[in-house]
């Protein structure tokens, strides 16, 4: 058969057999014809592809069958999430139990600076803190302090210096003799306590830190 033009080929409309299918060789400008028999098993293997495809698709389903049910645990987990009232902030709260600790734990320094009078401390908002003596002051009865807490207390004489302070409200030292302090300027010394009780605070000084 004489090569024609796509063109000039009849429209086909039915693949009956005998037909043929218009091929053009991208090399060459001859126009060739296939007869569609040939093609008959590349057919079948795009049937086979799109019933392969149908099979995927189930799976599919499936897979969504199994996001509904997934949908339905995660459900399930904000409903559990709903009761928070046994629950930890973590902006602060009690905590029942044994708490451990797996690397630094940091405790907040809550600053009293230049202060006289009868020094109150908070030990409920935390455990270290810092003083500056601007006069003759007295450390009273710690807020809210609870068993087993621990921490430290920074005391700084002011550029004057020759600030007393004296103790009530609980705390204890050894022998029942409270440490005098370091009276000259700008002189540092340290209280490290251990709450036994509400009303028991036991406490060592350690004085005249320097650089």
């Amino acid at each position: 058969m004489a090569s024609q033009k796509i063109s000039q080929f009849t429209a086909i409309t039915t693949l009956a057999s005998g037909d043929y299918f218009p091929v053009i060789k991208a090399s060459d400008t001859t126009n060739k014809r296939v007869e569609v028999g040939v093609l008959d098993v590349r057919y079948a293997a795009s049937a086979s592809g799109d019933a392969a495809q149908t099979t995927a698709n189930t799976a599919l389903a499936s897979g969504n069958a199994a996001l509904v049910d997934a949908g339905i645990a995660l459900a399930s987990g904000n409903a559990a999430l709903s009761d928070l009232s046994g629950k930890y902030d973590k902006t602060g709260g009690p905590i029942s139990g044994f708490v451990k600790t797996q690397s630094q734990s940091v405790g907040e320094i809550d600053n009293v600076a230049l202060t006289s009078g009868v020094i109150t401390l908070d030990f409920s908002g935390s455990n270290n803190f810092e003083i500056i003596l601007g006069g003759n002051s007295t450390l009273g009865a710690p807020t809210l302090p609870s068993g087993g807490q621990t921490g430290v207390i920074t005391v700084r004489q002011d550029g004057t210096g020759s600030r007393t302070l004296a103790y009530s409200g609980g705390w204890q030292f050894a022998a029942a003799t409270p440490p005098t302090l370091t009276t000259t300027a700008s002189g540092v010394d340290v209280l490290t306590y251990y709450v036994t009780s509400p009303t028991e605070i036991q406490t060592i000084a350690t004085l005249d830190f320097q650089a």
